[in-house]
């Protein structure tokens, strides 16, 4: 499994209800935006592991994380109403 689809699996995780969605499997920006997701979900799991805290760093990931995934569910749905393939 590559970047881009564990991005997307963990995103179809957090939003179950756009698992029926087929067309972004090609779709270059939400691609790019499922490799950006799990980048910044796997920086945030390191410190969260991590043995010496940074919480101001961890709270800023979470942010990075929960803006990501705001912006790629918002993508998908934008993407569904103008394209009709609701």
């Amino acid at each position: 499994m590559d970047v881009q689809e564990a991005g997307m699996a963990r995103l179809l995780l957090a939003a179950p209800d756009l698992r029926d969605t087929t067309w972004m499997i090609n779709d270059l920006p939400f691609l790019k935006l499922c490799e950006f997701y799990e980048h910044a979900c796997l920086r945030r799991d390191v410190l969260r592991c991590s043995t010496q805290r940074d919480d101001a760093a961890l709270l800023k990931a979470e942010e990075e994380c929960k803006s990501l995934e705001a912006a790629a569910i918002a993508y998908i749905r934008e993407r569904q109403k103008f394209s009709g393939i609701i």
